[in-house]
């Protein structure tokens, strides 16, 4: 499982009555198998053919398809291990490796998996024994402990199936034991303390007739699904459960209504077990999936989000944020699924709205000849979901009589050419501060007509000031030489 720092979502999930879903429908013939704490799903694609594919997806990614049959867990850095048709691999970024005669189901914090190993059977081949086998990040650790058993005079009928669900960040593996060719199983822990060289070096963990065990949190608590015997009176059914190992305390989980059996397929941090159930639907059994929450003891069927057209029949996992994945039907067709935890009032959070471009207006102006004028063209624009952005100004059409240059305050310097008088414009756009571009706005100057001195008035001189003067020349030149090297 993972490790978690406990936030507000421990007290969301204290109360399995407060919480709401979201359903999303993750594709026809999609059965996932696990989902991180970041909300990366994996597991089997195209299940209605053979072999399935390996995929992962994410909300931010979309489906990627691996090399593999099933990929069966991922942990908080998106390493996943899976099954492949020959063995098992781990794919951990762009480096992919792969065993035969391996398979692999859980993976830990520190991307230690759980799985097995196949043995060797020289008697019978059909029979082959498999040992309980953990990957360490470097090497498969294998307990070479499953033997071969004969019937009556016949060797190697028989054989011990040694196999790992799932391992915790302290090294805590769980699984469950069966014979090939006989009934029932019983449900497995490995110590990472001792040593195992023998089969009695194994934990069988006291469950209703054997069991499995399917996963492991960090605080040692195991969820599973004890064994059935049909010889009892009454009748032993399967059922969900989770076992404190530390303190040997088992809960048998409650059914849903109506119901004779149920299995667990998957435990968080906050001691919420998701699985499958029979239910009563109408007058018929059916299966439907389950979330349990050990804070209230409380069995709630997922159905009561489905959408028109749903069934949701077996939920397969929980992250640590109470999202859900499994498998439904929709029309009669599987389909995988992904339930995601509303907020605290069941409310559907609103999408984000969509940025809108900001707007540029026309702007209407006078300049006496020979004078700069400086425009301020943000003042006649406007975003009316944020901000602009004043480094974005462009002119995407300069002047014809003139001279523009854009500051980076946002405004527009503006100087007509010497002597011009009558009407020019530019035109220019604006960002706002998500990248958003504007509409193409005008800017449109009149250029005075130059004052007529009377026939007793002295000519200007460089000492007078007025339209040539000395200053009013440099920033002529000033602007010319950086036309011309925008030009260039």
């Amino acid at each position: 499982m993972k490790k978690l720092l406990l936030s507000s979502t421990l007290l969301l999930l204290a109360n399995t009555s407060t919480v709401a879903y979201e359903l999303i429908d993750l594709g026809a013939h999609v059965a996932p198998r696990a989902i991180n704490n970041t909300g990366v799903i994996v597991g089997s694609s195209n299940t209605d053919q053979y072999p399935p594919t390996a995929f992962r997806w994410s909300a931010a990614s979309g489906y990627e398809i691996i090399d593999g049959t099933s990929a069966n867990a991922v942990n908080e850095d998106g390493i996943v291990t899976g099954s492949t048709m020959t063995g098992a691999f781990i794919l951990d970024g762009i480096n992919y490796l792969a065993w035969g005669d391996f398979d692999a189901f859980g993976i830990n914090h520190l991307g230690a998996v759980a799985g097995y190993k196949v043995g060797v059977n020289p008697v019978e081949p059909a029979s082959l024994p498999y040992n309980p086998a953990i990957y360490d990040g470097g090497k498969w650790s294998v307990f070479d402990i499953a033997e071969t058993y004969p019937r009556g005079t016949e060797e190697g009928v028989y054989a011990d199936r040694f196999i790992l669900n799932g391992i915790n960040d302290g090294g805590y593996s769980v699984g469950y034991k069966y014979r090939y060719g006989l009934f029932g199983s019983i449900a497995i822990l490995i110590d990472p303390e001792v040593q195992i060289k023998d089969k009695s070096d194994i934990v069988y963990l006291s469950i209703p007739e054997g069991g499995k065990a399917t996963d492991i949190n960090n605080s040692n608590m195991i969820a599973g699904t004890t064994g059935s015997n049909t010889r009892t009176t009454p009748v032993t059914y399967r059922n969900a459960y989770m076992l404190d190992y530390n303190t040997g305390d088992l809960t048998i989980l409650p059914l849903l209504e109506g119901g004779l059996r149920s299995s667990a397929n998957d435990i968080n941090e906050y001691n919420q077990v998701v699985g499958s159930s029979e239910t009563l639907a109408g007058s018929v059994m059916a299966e439907h999936a389950f979330l349990w929450n050990q804070a209230d003891g409380v069995t709630v069927d997922l159905n009561d989000w489905a959408k028109t057209g749903w069934v949701l029949t077996s939920a397969t996992a929980i992250n640590d944020n109470g999202d859900i994945v499994g498998t439904g039907a929709l029309n009669g067709v599987e389909h995988g699924f992904l339930l995601t935890l509303l907020p605290t009032d069941g409310t559907v959070p609103e999408p984000p709205s969509e940025n809108k471009q900001p707007v540029a207006n026309d702007i209407n102006v006078a300049v006496d000849p020979g004078s700069a004028l400086t425009i301020n063209v943000l003042a006649n624009a406007a975003d009316s979901d944020g901000d602009l952005n004043a480094a974005s100004v462009e002119v995407t059409e300069g002047a014809v009589h003139g001279i523009t240059l854009v500051n980076s305050n946002g405004t527009v310097d503006y100087m007509p050419d010497a002597g011009y008088e009558g009407t020019d414009n530019f035109s220019y756009t604006v960002k706002d501060n998500e990248g958003a571009l504007s509409n193409v706005a005008s800017v449109n100057i009149s250029v005075k007509a130059a004052a007529v001195m009377s026939s007793d008035a002295a000519p200007a001189d460089a000492a007078s000031g007025g339209a040539l003067s000395p200053v009013m020349l440099l920033w002529i030149i000033s602007l010319l030489v950086v036309r011309r090297l925008w030009a260039s």
